[in-house]
Parts: C-alpha cells; structure tokens; sequence
C-alpha cells in the first residue's frame, strides 16, 4: 500500500518535471478520475520511463474530457489526441479477437493474463488487423472480474436473474445473457450514478473500483470466482502519424516500452489497485465478499458454457486460429 502511493507521488512529480522541460510533449487523452491507477500511476510512469529514454526529450500530458470513454479509439485515429486508452468492448463488432482475454474460466490476476494476453496478440491477434491507424503499445486486462450488488444474492449466481446489473460489453454482455440478467449498459465512469439513482441493482467489476469508481460506497457485497468470472480487455494505443513525427531515437524509445513487459507492469499496477479497493471497501464502508462454493462454481460454469465456442467462431471469422490463439494464452498463465 504505501509502495505504490509512494510510487504514484513520485511518478506523478516526473510527469510534472519533465513536461516543463521537454521538447517533444504527447497529450494523452484520459477518462476516469484523475484518482484512477490509469490516471495516477500508469500514465505517469510512462511518462517517466520515455522521459529517461530520451534524455529528457520526451514526456506526456494528461487531458481530461477530450472525449467519452466510447470514443476514444477514434479520438486517437484522428489525431486528436496522440495516446489513450481504450475499452475493447465499447466499441462493438469492432474488435473480436480481444474476447479471447476476456472468458470466463482463466483464472489469474491482472499481470498474468495481461502478459499471457499480450504474448497472445503478438503471436496470433495482431494479424487480424482490428484495429487501423493506430499504433497498439499493448494489450492488458483488469483484475479478476465480479459481481457486486447492493443487496445480498440469497442463493448467489441463481439470484442474479432478472436482476439490473451494469454490463460493461464484450465478453461481460454474453455472461450477463447467459445468467439472466437485465443488462444495462453504460461506461465505468456512468456506474456510481446508474445504481445510486436505482437504474442498475449492481455492477460486473474488479475489486479496484471499489475505490476508484467510488463503488463501495453503494454496493456492500462482492462475489468472487476462483476459476475466474470474466475480465474487461484494454488496450494503450498511439496516433499512426504522431508515432511516425517522432525522432528515430524517441520512436526507438517507445518501441522499447511497448509489449509484453508493458502489459506485465501495467497488470502489477492493477493488482496493486486492486488491494487497495479491497482494504478500502472492507474496511471503510464494510464491504462483505463471498467466495463461491463449488455448487455455485458448476451452476456458473454450466450457465456460461456455449460462450467459448460462440467467441471461437467469430474470432475464426476474422481469420485467427482461434482454438490455438486461446491455448497459447492459457499456457503463458503463470
């Protein structure tokens, strides 16, 4: 806990130092609070770690309300802005073979499956050419996936039918269909005020909302699977045009921080936020978290069983060997 506050305030005073200072500043276009471990860790040691490259040359700027969360992809495409990230699921029929990161029955936090997703896409998904006129600097997901609600589940996975959860697209949107539920759509930022307001009874989240999305505050339980429920899949992405204006030795700069090792330290700093939701929630505002049983773990394995094969077949539509794609990214879970 104090190691990555001590962290954020240090790579916060970089991103402050150095974009004084350097000659080549990229603007970031950034959602969520500015609280959020995208905003306050991770963007900030980008930042750092360009900025050592390049001797000083290089850093980000973050702006905030360049646009909704949704419309970031194209923000960046259009040269808007020149770094975001993005929600693979926002945006739908768009991306297909990022699906493969987000089913359920992986286990693993965020830096396992981020680097194994990563490995993945650099293996097998890239081909399918998704995404156009942006650079990927890599792929990575949240921790592990849950349902919190504000009131109990009295027979917990069974209970969720007919129930208002926030769904947040893609993979999560299948799950909430397979269970039952009456999806509600909005953006993560949108979440607080869609349950306070009684449109959504609960959320799909991973434990660091609680904190960063201010969730503990409305939902007090939170269901957790051991054999892992879902994930969301993201991706930190770069105008095509501001990578290629770069110098050849700052291009060289981000071509080194790109991949897998970024997805891998990106994945640890989720984690981190994860513990701190949880230490939040549970301590502050009494979050209770229930572990699933065995019976609710096959009810939900059962329930859940036709999504594989449905996100096999569509990412075999985009000429990725699907089945091999999947395999390969279970296999780099470690």
């Amino acid at each position: 806990m104090k190691k990555l506050v001590k962290f954020t305030v240090a790579a916060a005073l970089a991103v402050a130092g150095t974009t004084a200072s350097a000659e080549t500043v990229l603007t970031v276009s950034t959602w969520a609070s500015p609280k959020h471990n995208m905003n306050s860790t991770t963007f900030p040691r980008m930042s750092e770690i360009l900025s050592e490259c390049s001797g000083g040359d290089m850093s980000l700027k973050l702006e905030y309300g360049l646009a909704p969360p949704p419309a970031q992809y194209d923000t960046i495409r259009d040269g808007v802005a020149d770094i975001s990230w993005i929600v693979h699921g926002y945006t739908p029929g768009k991306f297909v073979t990022t699906k493969l990161a987000e089913l359920p029955g992986i286990p693993g936090n965020a830096e396992q499956i981020s680097t194994a997703y990563q490995a993945t896409f650099e293996k097998y998904l890239a081909d399918a050419g998704e995404a156009k006129g942006i650079q990927v600097l890599t792929n990575f997901v949240h921790g592990p996936g849950m349902a919190n609600t504000v009131e109990p589940l009295e027979d917990g996975y069974r209970s969720l039918e007919g129930k208002k959860m926030r769904v947040g697209g893609g993979v999560a949107n299948m799950i909430g269909t397979a269970l039952g539920v009456a999806g509600v759509n909005v953006p993560a930022p949108a979440v607080y005020e869609t349950i306070a307001s009684g449109v959504a009874e609960g959320v799909f989240f991973p434990m660091e909302t609680m904190f960063a999305f201010k969730t503990a505050e409305l939902t007090k339980y939170s269901y957790v699977n051991p054999d892992g429920m879902y994930t969301t899949s993201f991706a930190v992405i770069m105008n095509q045009d501001s990578y290629d204006a770069l110098s050849d030795a700052n291009r060289k700069c981000v071509d080194e921080m790109r991949g897998v090792e970024m997805a891998r330290w990106i994945g640890r700093i989720w984690d981190e936020a994860d513990d701190f939701g949880r230490d939040k929630a549970v301590n502050e505002f009494g979050l209770t978290i229930v572990e699933m049983d065995a019976d609710q773990r096959a009810y939900y394995k059962e329930k859940t069983s036709g999504i594989e094969a449905a996100v096999l077949e569509e990412v075999n539509g985009r000429g990725v060997d699907g089945a091999a794609a999947l395999e390969f990214l279970k296999s780099q879970i470690k």
